[in-house]
């Protein structure tokens, strides 16, 4: 028998039909040693006492009397008996049974002294060390009475012969006491593992009962991916957004996955769950389920790895927001945002076109408004202007926000653009003490909307010497790559903190140095310059240090790339058509 099959966990058929004939519970412990026993004892000694001269034969069925009556006590109790001391008290009784067979047998009883070993090793294993002590005493009384009966006929002739069954019974116990002991350390620990197995899983069960109520409390969609990309997980929004992607039955025709406008199907590769499943990170990734026009569904998806204690992954989440009334919502307001942009321009630029012309009257002496009027026309003027370039400004980011900034490319030199910028604001940087130094550098070819490119511009310049205190200096440069070149625009201003860095390019932020020293502004620059840069598919970066200054970084493809992309995606268009 091999070592796995010792360790097995269910007992052996020898041992099972064993104990189901002699109705043995496997628990009881006392019955499956007191039985074996008395099946020896019993007929081995009323044989004897009934074969050969007894010397005192109502002591030796005295002795078979009380086998008898223990072991049906025992056999009939077995279910009942938890006292600690019944297992001493059936093997004394074993013991004194034993003894009094073998006085009453004489010299024929020596042949019984070795059944004790068997109350012995009960002992032992009922009361390790302490059992093994009273049985190698019990043993002892039991074979110096064997041989004290036996000298009496045959005289002393052999002094070691009591002491045989002392010594094997003294080995055999001290073997019994260590593996008892040994195994109730091994019961001790598996009951402890046990515990903890049985907290474990209480405690799993609850978490996941807890998750469960919690997924399906939730109005977002989550699947959880396992390492090997298999779904974990998921509750009953992701379900039903997951059946809006089909156009058929689920599972059977095309996907009706779009990207952020609606309308372009998004690739099955660069679905949230497929890049998720790939171990790339998804952020806010926004998408349309469903068909154009029947009931799109705006879906906002996130993924975050599933780590444990030691950072070691299990698997991907990916949270998917039904944010459908938030998309509409936002529409509404940059259509209402546009319209009423659109309404005042129109006033407002009929109000400055009447004033340019009340000022040229006055210009060529035709005018009789006193000079105090036309100061007070001036106001109004300067007023205009300011409200007109707000207006366009938010027409501008309601445009952006809907994708119909309109830009017009045409091949000029950054150098160019940068000197423009620089040569109109330099009048309004030294009134406002502020020094304005242009590095000329390389001047490479852009493929850019020129117009829009010197919006960027003003808005950076003059966002630069609005946060530059007197005394500052504002330093404009270009940089030139290989596959793009970058306007670099850096102050030595207020700056800001890292939390303000995180959402300068967000509508209508503003930073918190800029809140605190009342320096005028909406928030609207840094968001509409970004939109006209993503539009160019370019980048912009700032990095910023509070009360030390200000780096903003704009980067465009050159000229020749951005003819490479414009050939690509044309070539695409063509393909698809085809």
């Amino acid at each position: 028998m091999d070592l796995h099959t010792r360790e097995r966990a269910h007992l052996s058929g020898w041992t099972s039909h064993l104990m189901r004939a002699l109705g043995i519970r496997g628990h009881q412990h006392s019955t499956a040693l007191q039985i074996p026993f008395a099946l020896i004892y019993l007929p081995l000694t009323a044989w004897l006492l009934l074969t050969v001269p007894v010397a005192v034969p109502v002591l030796g069925w005295g002795g078979v009397l009380l086998v008898v009556l223990v072991s049906a006590a025992a056999w009939a109790t077995q279910d009942r008996s938890t006292q600690p001391w019944a297992p001493a008290a059936l093997c004394a009784a074993d013991l004194i049974g034993l003894g009094a067979a073998v006085v009453a047998l004489d010299a024929k009883g020596v042949m019984l002294t070795t059944l004790a070993l068997l109350p012995c090793l009960w002992l032992a294993q009922a009361y390790l060390w302490r059992g093994a002590a009273w049985a190698v005493v019990g043993t002892f009384v039991l074979s110096a009475t064997a041989s004290w009966m036996d000298s009496r006929t045959q005289g002393f002739t052999d002094w070691p012969s009591p002491l045989v069954l002392p010594l094997v019974a003294a080995a055999m116990v001290s073997a019994c006491a260590i593996i008892t002991e040994h195994w109730e350390v091994q019961r001790y620990r598996l009951r402890e593992e046990q515990t903890r197995l049985d907290e474990s899983l209480t405690e799993r069960t609850t978490t996941t009962v807890l998750l469960q109520a919690m997924l399906a409390s939730l109005d977002s969609a989550v699947v959880a991916f396992g390492t090997d990309g298999e779904i974990l997980l998921s509750n009953t929004p992701e379900n039903d957004l997951y059946a809006l992607t089909w156009a058929g039955d689920v599972g059977e025709g095309e996907r009706l996955v779009f990207e952020e406008d609606g309308v372009t199907p998004l690739p099955f590769d660069l679905f949230p769950s497929e890049l998720a499943r790939r171990g790339e990170v998804v952020s806010e990734h926004l998408m349309w389920f469903g068909r154009p026009g029947e009931g799109q569904r705006a879906v906002l998806a996130t993924s975050r790895p599933m780590l444990d204690a030691e950072q070691h992954s299990h698997g991907v989440m990916v949270v998917y927001h039904d944010v459908t009334a938030v998309v509409s919502a936002m529409r509404v307001k940059d259509e209402f945002v546009a319209t009423v942009s659109h309404e005042l321009r129109t006033p407002l630029t009929s109000i400055m076109g009447y004033l340019e012309l009340i000022r040229g009257d006055h210009e060529d002496q035709t005018s009789l408004l006193p000079d105090e009027t036309l100061s007070y026309l001036g106001v109004v003027d300067r007023n205009a202007e300011h409200l007109l370039a707000l207006v366009s400004d938010l027409l501008t980011t309601a445009q952006t926000t809907a994708g119909t900034v309109q830009i017009s490319r045409t091949q000029v030199a950054l150098g160019r653009l940068v000197a423009r910028s620089v040569e109109s604001t330099t009048p309004r940087f030294a009134a406002a003490g502020v020094g304005l130094e242009h590095v000329a550098q390389a001047s490479p070819a852009v493929h850019v909307d020129a117009r829009r490119i010197s919006q960027v511009l003003d808005n950076l310049l003059s966002n630069a010497l609005k946060y530059t205190p007197r005394g500052g200096t504002v330093t404009v440069s270009t940089l030139v790559e290989a596959r793009a070149c970058a306007i670099v625009v850096s102050d030595s201003g207020i700056g800001m903190s890292g939390t303000d860095l995180d959402h300068v390019f967000e509508k209508f932020h503003r930073a918190q140095s800029a809140t605190s020293r009342q320096i005028p502004g909406i928030g609207l620059g840094l968001a509409i310059t970004k939109s006209i840069v993503d539009a160019h598919g370019g980048t912009i970066t700032m990095t910023s240090t509070l009360g030390e200054g200000t780096t903003v970084t704009v980067w465009l493809p050159r000229a020749e790339v951005a003819d490479e992309h414009a050939h690509g995606a044309a070539a695409a268009a063509a393909e698809h058509l085809a």
